[in-house]
């Protein structure tokens, strides 16, 4: 999986850099080689002096039709951080599941046709 991290507003301190890959390492495991998740970050400051900061995953992958994409707020990095890999993860896990379920098709039985 490669991972990018995008600011979308002034720069990322290492430490948050670090913190998000941590966070992200499960996704890994669960995801092909060939998957890009691009993560942007923005930081918003309101006249009331409250920081609320933006978390964007948008995940792709060849196995997957259609991409993951998810969009959180919170009032901390680390909330915004923890709340977006639960989106993403749930949705995840809906899909290999989806996918993992038993189909059974049932044959298509051909009778002669007899003409009166």
């Amino acid at each position: 999986m490669k991972l990018q991290i995008k600011s979308l507003s002034g720069q990322i301190p290492e430490e948050e850099k670090r913190y998000l890959r941590k966070r992200l390492l499960w996704l890994e495991k669960h995801l092909p080689n060939n998957a890009l998740l691009i993560v942007g970050i923005r930081e918003h400051i309101t006249k009331k002096s409250n920081q609320a900061h933006e978390v964007i995953l948008h995940l792709t992958s060849p196995n997957i039709k259609k991409a993951v994409y998810t969009k959180v707020f919170a009032n901390s990095f680390m909330e915004a951080v923890d709340r977006a890999r639960a989106k993403v993860e749930r949705i995840i896990l809906k899909r290999k599941e989806k996918s993992a379920r038993f189909k059974l098709k049932m044959p298509r039985i051909k009778l002669p046709s007899k003409r009166l």
